[in-house]
This record gives structure tokens, C-alpha cells and sequence, in this order.
């Protein structure tokens, strides 16, 4: 067996493991060349040239370059702005936890903030995604350097596994190869910086410059996980050819890698990739075009002119209403046909197919819409039917940064056990810069539950998103505000802000009172109607999570001042003035005068004297106009 040397596996090895572990991955490279050499042709189809003389599906001729359609370039670069464009959150959740546990995690929750934050997670996914679309699978490296976390993209090409015992099942054991600069590893191993130095480098196959030093030098780095809980096999070392650099125990049941597949593999570890899916395709369409480009370059007009004629090749110009004189016969013009149309066909199917057969739109690779989608509704149905084929593949995406939090979290733990204090700076719009320490939020891992946070459903496009935020704003679903919030257009950021002005103060004072115990006095000023709402809702969700009686103290403090100002701030009633002093009585209906008893009907009082007539005006006669009704209350 390969990974047996004098009669014991490497990771076995009492003395120089070293010399195992290399004889062991020259072995499994040899046995697994083509699947190396698939990796490369991924690559080289992806970046447009080979990386490697043995391929000939780019050569240049005659110094010019070759005329190249790359699919597999459009293909994985429209996937990864589709999928790896999110950026999923992680929240930290706790099963019938009280006050406390809930606070150490809703901490935890900004402490792995800031450690996505620092490790620049979602720029490193996006890279490992990228690679899985090209070769099938991309890596992420979880490790500690210098008291601080780091996450690293790896090549698959570095990675090596057994694949006669990671073929139907996890592997237990695996290498990463890497070159590194001599001194930089001399200066991290100092014990070791002679041998480092005076290590031979060894040449590519491909290289090229036989006799050109390199400062860079080939080191192994080999773990193999315990066979079981209380077993002590578990090894990691780092290792160049001559040395053994590093040799320790290791005792967790995963590697700290992380991996990205675009399809899974029924019969390998590693997936399978878009470059894979098309690559005959994409190599079909070099060879098509290679001959449409030299067919085009022969396609040039000719002149046929006779041996016995007697014709000036100067005037054989581009002149406008040139002459050309002969004797004998004319010379003859032919344009020569210089690609059929078949050709041109062949190609578009096989374009057709490529984007068919991954099931990527060719809008979606040229950043377009279909003609006629104009409306929120029918871009919101489009999107959906692109997704759904997706599905599978953006949900394992949002699992790895679950992976990457539980990955971080370990290693922290173990900083901390060495004595280290390890801190996370988080940041928020609302509370700015925090500095949490691990040790305010350390929690057992049975304690809480990780799970991605929800990413937004709404659409992306501006024209959709509004649609869909104004329907949900029309049928009671969201308030003015909340629909204010949801849309965060840049244009309209600062507007936002000033209309959610008030909830975010509200909250941050319920916080503060709740999480820090500092308290802010309500004022005037406030939205105190919303407040007491909102410490209201409060104050009983604390209750029933138990959150200690000196908080609660500070949310009932809150709302009996809050009432107390709204008292304050509301105007007093008019004043009610006596009946005998022109006020109106009580009762007194209206449009009567002060001072008039109640019961009394509307109109002049009785002892009034009637207005007379002005002077010169005709007296009305007694019985009023022809036809009018007699006055009453006139003396006949």
C-alpha cells in the first residue's frame, strides 16, 4: 500500500514523517494525472488559452490571434452574478433560553458580523464559487495567523485525496501543496530555517527557463482526522521535502476547508462544473471559428488578367471612375464566396445548446431583459422561473456560511484557551462601531442553533421592486414607513432615514434601557404615541423572557413619564363662564343670546318693539301681500 513506509501509515509515523508523506502524494498525483490535467483544460477553456503545449484548440497561426466565442467565460461569470451576488447573514438562535442567553446571542450575532466583516467572507466566497464553476468545486481555508482568523481561497489543483477512500465516502485524510517563498517560511519555522534555505527547488514540467533561481519552495501541509472520539491518530504537519516543519496532534472530526460544488458528483468527492458540462461545446465552436476566420482572410476579391494583354498594373487601383487601359482582353473581377450560411447556423445552434444545456439564459449572460417585460409583475415571474433552477445550488451556497461561522467560532474557542482575549468589531447604521470580547458572548454549542438569515425576496430591479413594495402598501401589508424601508433606493437613503427617524430612536432606547441599562428620559419632542407602544410590546416580551426586574423598572419608568408629558402637552378646556354673566347657559341651544332662559324659542325677545320702516318707505297693508297669510302676533 502507498501510504504504508516501513510497515506504518504516515500519519503512524514516530520519526520523519516527512519522507512518507511526500513518497505518498507523488503516488496519488501520478495515479489521478488526468484528473489534473481536466483541471487544467477547465481553466485554459475558461481564460481563453491553454496552459499547456498539449493542447491544440488555441494554437495562434501565423502570429494573429485566434477569433474565440469563450461560452464557458460568459457561462460561470452570469452564474456567479446570479447566485454568489448575495450575501447571506448568520443569526444565532436559542430554544427557550432566558434573558441572558438570548442577549449572549443576539452579541454573538454582531460578533460574527464583524469576524465576516474582517475575514472579507463574501469577497473569498464569490472568488471559491467562481471556481466551482469552473473546475466543479472551490475551496475556502478557515485558519488562525498572527492572534487573528483568516479565510483563504485555495485551487482545487493544490488539494490531493485518496480516491480509493474518498470515492463513496468522506475522506479522512488530505493534502494541500502549495509553493512558498523560502524565507517567508524560514521566518515561521526558525528551528528549521537552514534546511529551508538549502531545500532544492524543484521545475515544472513546463518551465521553461531551466537555469532561473525561484525563492519559492514546495510544502506539503497533511491532516488526517481521528478515527474516533477517544483515539489519538488525528495528525497535522507541515512538511517540505528534506523536513519535518510542524507535527501535532489534531483532534477535530472536519479539515478546515470548506467546499463549494456547482453539481454534486454521484462517484468523487470533488463536483462537477459548467466548464465540464460544455467543454465539448466550447471546443466545437473554437474549431468553427477558426474556420470562418480563415475562410474570411481567403474571401478577398481577385483579378484575373490574361498573359497576352497588355494592361498597367498601376491603374488596378481604388479610384473613383478610374480608367484601365489594356490590349486584348479585359481583365476579369471575381469575389469569391467566403463562408455559407450552414456554418453560421451550426454555430448558433451550438451557442443555443450551451446556454440550453446549463440552463442559464442568454439575457441573463448579456445583462438584458426580454422585450416586452416592462411591468414589476412580469420581470418578478421571470426572475422566479431563472431561480428555480438554481434552487439547489443557492442554498448550498448560503451553507457554507454556516460553515465559515461554526469554522471561526472553533477556532476562537481554542485562542481563548491558550489565554488569548480575543476581540470582533462589528458595525451597524444604528449603533456604529462596536468592540465585542468572545468572552461576553461565549455560549456552549448546545446552547443555540445557527441559520441563515432571510435574504430579501424582492426583486433586484428598480421597476420590480417598487411594484412589489406599492401592491404590498395597497392591500395593508406594510406601512407607509416600512414600505419606505423596504425600497432603499440610493437616491432616496437620506429621505428614508428622516421618515424612520423615529422608530430607530425608540428602539435604540429600548435597547439601551433593556441590554445596557442606561436610560433616556422621554421628551416632548418624541413620537411618544409610537413609544409607548413599542416599550409596551417590550416590557411584556421581557416578562416572559425573564429579563431582569431593574430593566423592567427602567420600561415602566419610561412609559409613566411618557404619559405624564403627553398630559402636559394637551391643551387645556375653554373656560365655562356663569349664565348671569353673558355666558350661555347649560343646555341653551345653540345661535340663542346670552342671558336668555332655557326653553325659550329663538328670535327677538317679546317686549322688543318691532323695527318700523324706514322713512318715505309704502306702509305694507294689514293683511300683507295679495295672497300672503296673515301675520300673527299684529294687533288686527
Amino acid at each position: 500500500m502507498y501510504g504504508i513506509y516501513d510497515d506504518v501509515f504516515w500519519w503512524q509515523a514516530k520519526k520523519d514523517p516527512h519522507v512518507p508523506i511526500e513518497k505518498y502524494i507523488r503516488v496519488l498525483r501520478d495515479e489521478q494525472s488526468e484528473f489534473y490535467s481536466d483541471l487544467s483544460t477547465y481553466v485554459g477553456l475558461y481564460g481563453g488559452k491553454p496552459l499547456n503545449a498539449a493542447d491544440d484548440s488555441f494554437k495562434y497561426r501565423n502570429n494573429r490571434p485566434r477569433l474565440t466565442f469563450n461560452i464557458i467565460h460568459s457561462l460561470c461569470q452570469a452564474a456567479t452574478a446570479k447566485i454568489a451576488k448575495h450575501r447571506p447573514g448568520i443569526s444565532f438562535l436559542t430554544s427557550g433560553g432566558d434573558w441572558s442567553q438570548q442577549r449572549k446571542a443576539k452579541n454573538l450575532d454582531k460578533f460574527m458580523q464583524g469576524q465576516i466583516y474582517s475575514t472579507k467572507a463574501y469577497a473569498t466566497a464569490q472568488k471559491a464559487f467562481l471556481d466551482a464553476c469552473i473546475v466543479g468545486t472551490g475551496v475556502i481555508k478557515v485558519f488562525m495567523e498572527h492572534g487573528k482568523t483568516k479565510l483563504e481561497r485555495v485551487p482545487l489543483i493544490e488539494l490531493t485525496l485518496d480516491s480509493a477512500e474518498s470515492q463513496t465516502s468522506e475522506p479522512r485524510q488530505i493534502f494541500q501543496t502549495k509553493m512558498v517563498s523560502r524565507h517567508v517560511l524560514a521566518a515561521k519555522f526558525p528551528e528549521h530555517k537552514q534546511e529551508i534555505l538549502d531545500a532544492v527547488e524543484e521545475k515544472d514540467e513546463y518551465e521553461e527557463h531551466e537555469h532561473r533561481y525561484s525563492d519559492m519552495v514546495k510544502c506539503h501541509e497533511a491532516w488526517h482526522l481521528p478515527s474516533g472520539p477517544d483515539s489519538a491518530d488525528g495528525r497535522h504537519i507541515i512538511s517540505i521535502a528534506t523536513a519535518t516543519l510542524l507535527d501535532e496532534e489534531y483532534e477535530k472530526d472536519y479539515f478546515p476547508f470548506i467546499f463549494i460544488r456547482w453539481t454534486e458528483s454521484p462517484i468523487s468527492f470533488w463536483g462537477n462544473g459548467l466548464a465540464r458540462e460544455v467543454k465539448g461545446i466550447q471546443v466545437e465552436i473554437n474549431k468553427l471559428l477558426a474556420q470562418i476566420q480563415q475562410q474570411m482572410h481567403l474571401g478577398t476579391p481577385k483579378v484575373f488578367i490574361d498573359e497576352s494583354s497588355k494592361i498597367v498594373n498601376a491603374h488596378l487601383n481604388n479610384r473613383v471612375f478610374g480608367a484601365i487601359r489594356y490590349r486584348g482582353k479585359p481583365p476579369q473581377f471575381f469575389v469569391p464566396r467566403t463562408v455559407s450560411g450552414e456554418m453560421f447556423s451550426h454555430l448558433d445552434r451550438l451557442v443555443n445548446q450551451a446556454f440550453e444545456q446549463t440552463g442559464i439564459s442568454q439575457l441573463s449572460a448579456q445583462s438584458k431583459k426580454p422585450a416586452g417585460l416592462d411591468s414589476g409583475r412580469a420581470l418578478r415571474e421571470f426572475s422566479d422561473i431563472e431561480s428555480e433552477r438554481f434552487m439547489v445550488v443557492g442554498q448550498a451556497y448560503e451553507g457554507v456560511f454556516i460553515e465559515i461561522a461554526r469554522q471561526l467560532i472553533s477556532l476562537v474557542k481554542d485562542a481563548v484557551a491558550e489565554g488569548e482575549e480575543y476581540l470582533s468589531i462589528s458595525f451597524s447604521p444604528n449603533s456604529g462601531v462596536e468592540h465585542i470580547k468572545w468572552k461576553e458572548v461565549n455560549m456552549k454549542d448546545d446552547q443555540y442553533v445557527m441559520r441563515i438569515q432571510p435574504i430579501g425576496s424582492l426583486p433586484q430591479t428598480p421597476a420590480a421592486k417598487l411594484s412589489s413594495v406599492t401592491e404590498m402598501h395597497m392591500n395593508g401589508m406594510f406601512t407607509t414607513e416600512e414600505a419606505h424601508q423596504l425600497l432603499e433606493f440610493p437616491d432616496l437613503d437620506r429621505s428614508n432615514k428622516l421618515k424612520n427617524a423615529h422608530i430607530e430612536l425608540i428602539d435604540k432606547i429600548i435597547d439601551d434601557m433593556i441590554d445596557k441599562g442606561n436610560y433616556t428620559p422621554p421628551e416632548p419632542y418624541f413620537n411618544l404615541g409610537l413609544g409607548l407602544e413599542r416599550v409596551q410590546q417590550a416590557y411584556n416580551l421581557g416578562k416572559l423572557e425573564g429579563v431582569p426586574e431593574s430593566r423592567l423598572e427602567l420600561l415602566r419608568r419610561w412609559m409613566t413619564q411618557a404619559v405624564s408629558t403627553m398630559d402636559l402637552a394637551k391643551p387645556e378646556p375653554p373656560m365655562m363662564m356663569p349664565p348671569g354673566e353673558g355666558a350661555m347657559p347649560p343646555g341653551a341651544p345653540a345661535g340663542m343670546p346670552p342671558g336668555m332662559p332655557p326653553g325659550m324659542p329663538p328670535g327677538p325677545p317679546p317686549e322688543a318693539p318691532m323695527a318700523m320702516p324706514p322713512a318715505g318707505a309704502p306702509a305694507l297693508p294689514l293683511g300683507g301681500p295679495p295672497g300672503a297669510a296673515p301675520m300673527g302676533g299684529l294687533p288686527s
